[in-house]
């Protein structure tokens, strides 16, 4: 019950002593952007583990257009492309899946524009 309390005088913004839990976290961790960062990416992946098979069919199309965002900002991000990066990137836990639903869902919407035209 203690850690909660603490939790709530941190966000209140309340301090016990001259050396708050706030003032220790701040201290420990010199850029806290970097910090919100980690524990954002850090939940993001723990969603994207939930088993695949499990996943709503919407879930599968919001996390295959994000794996793509992902993958795009990594390519914008590196200075150099070589082979080893970019397996690296690909090698992600089920980037390849997703990868593979994207060039599924071109492929059918180009075949649709085909059929239209004719």
């Amino acid at each position: 019950m203690e850690k909660i309390n603490d939790l709530s005088q941190i966000i209140n913004g309340i301090k016990n002593n001259d050396n708050s839990i706030y003032d220790q976290i701040k201290n420990k961790e010199k850029d806290m952007k970097e910090v919100i960062d980690r524990v954002l990416e850090y939940d993001k992946i723990q969603d994207k583990k939930k088993e695949f098979l499990e996943t709503p069919i919407i879930n599968i199309i919001i996390n295959t257009f994000q794996n793509i965002n992902d993958i795009l900002d990594e390519f914008l991000k590196t200075n150099k492309l070589t082979n080893k990066k970019i397996r690296k990137m690909l090698g992600i836990k089920n980037r390849q899946i997703y990868l593979g639903i994207f060039i599924i869902l071109i492929s059918i919407f180009l075949a649709m524009i085909e059929i239209a035209d004719t």
